[in-house]
């Protein structure tokens, strides 16, 4: 495996450019992924990985031996440890992390059964945090609009916990027209609606649209949608993390089918 110990190494430049610039990534079309989890999640969903880089620390521990047998020899690279923690996004890095291109999303069939459309929501770790719920929901497909957080930074990857690997994001997408489109029931996620969520019929083909931290839903989604429904809150809080409402609405659709994948998830892909 070859080391890399300078910081005017040509392969060490090109990393920290992806790592610390979101504008490189979109440009280049590829992401930083760490951890071994992470890593993992990629190389079992069949994604392929660019490069893998090893901190100094965690090749001499053989931490990664069994991810470097599986890529080609030549992906794999060494970097002293000051490197390392140089470009890594954590307080205590691990020692793996990988450059992988990031997937364009497949187009969503009118017909899905579980979808998850998320509108201008900034926070990565929302973005992270919806998207690993939609993947142990069974949710197949996920889609952002223009202004949501990318789907493929490092921060939202790290929310993901490898969720993303598990899921047909697709981001940009003019949500109006989704969901004018979808030919099952989407279902807008908003404080002020008379319907309860416990109270809607959620068995059958849905889209949850769920809005920004702060604004919420968009006048225009809300009045597109085919019912607006409330999470009911005997609290005193006045509002849910957007995170956290959207998570809890698809495990209440859970919660009513039964533990049943929905008809369009293919186990032997997703499994």
């Amino acid at each position: 495996m070859k080391t890399i110990a300078s910081r005017d190494n040509a392969a060490y430049k090109a990393l920290a450019r992806l790592a610390s610039s979101a504008a490189e990534r979109r440009r280049q079309g590829y992401t930083v992924i760490e951890g071994a989890h992470l890593v993992e999640a990629c190389l079992d969903a069949g994604h392929p990985v660019a490069q893998l880089f090893l901190s100094g620390s965690a090749a001499a521990g053989g931490q990664a031996d069994a991810l470097v047998a599986r890529v080609r020899p030549a992906q794999a690279l060494q970097l002293a440890d000051t490197l390392f923690d140089s470009v890594s996004g954590v307080e205590s890095p691990a020692g793996i992390l990988a450059v992988v291109p990031t997937p364009a999303g497949r187009p969503v069939p009118a017909t899905a059964a579980f979808c998850l459309a998320l509108e201008d929501i900034q926070d990565p770790g929302n973005v992270g945090t919806l998207l690993r719920s939609a993947a142990a929901a069974g949710v197949e497909h996920v889609l952002l609009s223009p202004t949501c957080a990318f789907a493929w930074s490092p921060k939202v990857l790290r929310a993901g916990q490898g969720a993303h690997f598990a899921l047909n994001i697709v981001e940009g997408v003019d949500l109006g027209a989704f969901v004018a489109a979808f030919a099952g029931a989407t279902i807008a996620l908003c404080g002020e609606a008379k319907a309860s969520l416990h109270d809607t019929d959620l068995r059958g083909p849905v889209a949850f649209l769920v809005g920004n931290e702060g604004a919420g839903l968009s006048q225009a989604l809300k009045d597109a949608a085919t019912v607006r429904v409330h999470i009911p809150m005997p609290g005193r809080a006045e509002s849910l993390n957007a995170g956290v409402a959207g998570s809890i609405a698809l495990f209440e659709a859970v919660r009513q089918r039964g533990v049943t994948l929905p008809k369009d998830f293919d186990t032997d892909e997703h499994g």
